[in-house]
């Protein structure tokens, strides 16, 4: 079962600014990176929803990420500022996927395009299904939480 979601009201823009530690040699970032920039971007999408992810963890719900694509279209360097665009892309019965764009604001380039698949587990890492009470948080829009 696939959930219909209006991407409206599941879109959060979330800014980075490069830090040093996060280039290569060439001044660049490094490509390892963008998949911190995902996560930073998708932990601070729920909580703008009212999900504190520890809490969600404590009661043994864990969101694993199970899949993994990412495109790389134009370079950040040290110290510019980037805004992570996340979107809730779809609700399965038992995953959500993330879509995400890495804009530079400064000339508005898109440096990167990406996307994450989640699987809803245990803490035994047992495929769970998406209950009300996550289908409810990931239909919120920021303005509810």
């Amino acid at each position: 079962m696939t959930q219909t979601i209006a991407t409206n009201s599941v879109r959060s823009v979330v800014s980075v600014r490069v830090r040093f530690g996060e280039t290569d040699l060439m001044g660049i970032v490094h490509h390892g990176s963008y998949v911190t920039y995902m996560e930073v971007g998708r932990v601070e999408w729920l909580r703008r929803r009212g999900v504190v992810y520890a809490t969600w963890a404590q009661r043994g719900l864990h969101l694993a990420v199970v899949e993994l694509t990412l495109r790389y279209l134009a370079p950040a360097r040290f110290d510019d500022e980037l805004d992570i665009e996340v979107t809730l892309g779809q609700v399965r019965a038992a995953s959500v996927r993330f879509d995400y764009r890495i804009v530079r604001p400064a000339d508005g380039v898109l440096c990167a395009e990406a996307s994450t698949r989640l699987a809803c587990v245990d803490d035994h890492q047992t495929l769970r299904r998406i209950g009300p009470e996550i289908s409810e948080v990931l239909a919120r829009s920021e303005a509810a939480s």
